[in-house]
């Protein structure tokens, strides 16, 4: 019994392997979080400058765009929200260079697959109440 009271907001997920993208919306949508998808950085740009989104969790090695070049594209538009929209790397390496990447990228920090649930609900709820405090 989860106990826990449940998450709102708007997250996209940008990620290329359909069985991940499976897998982190049944349990985002277990914790009350709306979901949204894009299948590499191209389209989650296109996403982004279209629709606010409370949150990004965003893989970093992809086709057609990465996730390091549409953050930096992302980050490139002037208007405030995204300068602060927090994008979150997902990546499955640890390499130093990865990490420095991560962070010239304009990303916020990252998450390193396979997650752990409970570490990833913290930073989301985290992120997702700094996300209510910059709206209000």
């Amino acid at each position: 019994m989860n106990l826990e009271p449940p998450l709102t907001g708007n997250i996209l997920l940008v990620e290329d392997n359909e069985i991940n993208r499976f897998v982190v919306n049944k349990l985002l949508s277990t914790w009350g979080i709306h979901v949204e998808f894009a299948e590499n950085g191209q389209v989650a740009v296109e996403k982004v400058t279209s629709r606010p989104y409370d949150v990004i969790l965003m893989d970093v090695h992809m086709p057609v765009m990465d996730g390091f070049d549409a953050a930096r594209s992302i980050r490139s538009y002037n208007q405030g929200q995204f300068k602060s929209l927090p994008i979150i790397a997902l990546t499955a390496s640890v390499m130093q260079n990865d990490l420095d990447e991560i962070m010239l990228s304009g990303m916020d920090g990252y998450i390193i697959k396979p997650f752990v649930q409970a570490e990833l609900r913290l930073k989301i709820s985290n992120l997702l109440k700094e996300a209510a405090l910059n709206k209000n």
